[in-house]
């Protein structure tokens, strides 16, 4: 039977379930074995089925729009409320009536030759008048909304077209060090240097953890794991120096030292975890293989410069004089002199 899906629609009826009820899918080739929204393959429906035919997955999407909510039903942009605060948010014009078209003659730049069409932003429809200016407002909204304005549209739509309150905890407790430009700043560094091209829900497996989109938004507003109170390996610049805000942290030197809150990795057998050799590495393991290193005690652990055993501290922690090359230092126990000058001392 040909169908023409403008004007006809198939009735798909589900052979295995009591009274043979029609599906709610246009597709005459749905298997009624599996869910009839995604048919996937995995996706295989319980005996009996369920009445919506549908899998847990696509349970908890909108009808509408198919975004992810966290109990199922309707979204907030299907509700008519703002994706960021809930508030509702005003009537929109249709989008075709939004769009202008300007005649070559009432072009104001004076290029009369061709006409130019101008189309609405409709990206921030779903967001009520204070959320879209609060990126740019300073005062007409509070600083927690202007925070909240940064997150990215695809972390709310995984979390469910709302913000989780754990992360809103989090940014009215850094607040009160930082500002929202700051926060805002923060979000957007995470976001485009790791977010915005990895998943934002992953699985349990060996050697990695899981977490949800929830933890993503978590992540993306949570203080640097660092002692001194850096932005992901770099120093906040005072206010009277703006010039200074490159400066990279010491204790952690410069990121170096932190780890990824969503990296986990899974505890090994003693077998495992004994030294290989080079040629036992894949090539990623080859790329992010670095050596042992002790790092230097000094300045109340703050100092971090790579140290050779048996020394816990650097030259320059230990006090160690200068040669008289003045190009390094040298240890007054062992010699009297560099290597390098002792070196040209022997030859010479």
């Amino acid at each position: 039977m040909n169908l023409r899906y403008a004007t006809d629609r198939a009735i798909v009826v589900c052979d295995r379930c009591p009274g043979q009820p029609v599906l709610p899918t246009h597709d005459q080739d749905t298997d009624t074995r599996r869910c009839v929204r995604c048919q996937g393959k995995d996706r295989w429906l319980p005996e009996p089925h369920p009445d919506d035919h549908l899998c847990k997955v696509c349970k908890r999407e909108c009808p509408g729009c198919r975004a992810a909510t966290s109990r199922g039903g309707l979204c907030r942009a299907c509700k008519g409320l703002c994706s960021t605060c809930g508030a509702p948010v005003p009537e929109r014009p249709d989008y075709a009536e939004s769009i202008k078209h300007v005649k070559p003659e009432d072009r104001k730049d004076h290029r009369h030759k061709w006409s130019r069409t101008y189309f609405p932003q409709s990206w921030n429809w779903n967001r009520c008048g204070d959320c879209q200016e609060a990126a740019s407002s300073k005062s007409a909204v509070g600083p927690v909304r202007r925070v909240l304005a940064a997150l990215p549209e695809p972390v709310l739509r995984a979390c469910g077209g709302s913000v989780p309150p754990t992360t809103v905890d989090i940014i009215q407790h850094e607040l009160q060090w930082l500002t929202p430009a700051q926060l805002a700043a923060r979000i957007e560094r995470r976001w485009w240097r790791r977010w915005a091209a990895s998943p934002l829900h992953r699985t349990p497996g060996p050697g990695q953890g899981a977490y949800q989109p929830d933890d993503v938004a978590t992540w993306l507003v949570a203080p640097t794991e660092c002692a001194g109170r850096c932005e992901d390996g770099w120093l906040l610049a005072p206010p009277e120096r703006p010039d200074l805000d490159d400066t990279p942290c010491r204790i952690c030197r410069g990121g170096r030292l932190l780890t990824a809150p969503h990296e986990h990795h899974a505890v090994q057998d003693d077998e495992d975890t004994e030294q290989r050799s080079a040629a036992d590495r894949t090539p990623a393991e080859a790329v992010s293989y670095r050596p042992p290193m002790a790092e230097c005690t000094g300045k109340g652990g703050a100092c971090g410069l790579p140290v050779a055993p048996p020394h816990t501290q650097c030259p320059s922690c230990l006090n160690w004089p200068w040669c008289s090359c003045r190009q390094c230092r040298y240890d007054p126990s062992r010699a009297t002199a560099c290597r390098t000058c002792s070196a040209g001392h022997r030859r010479a």
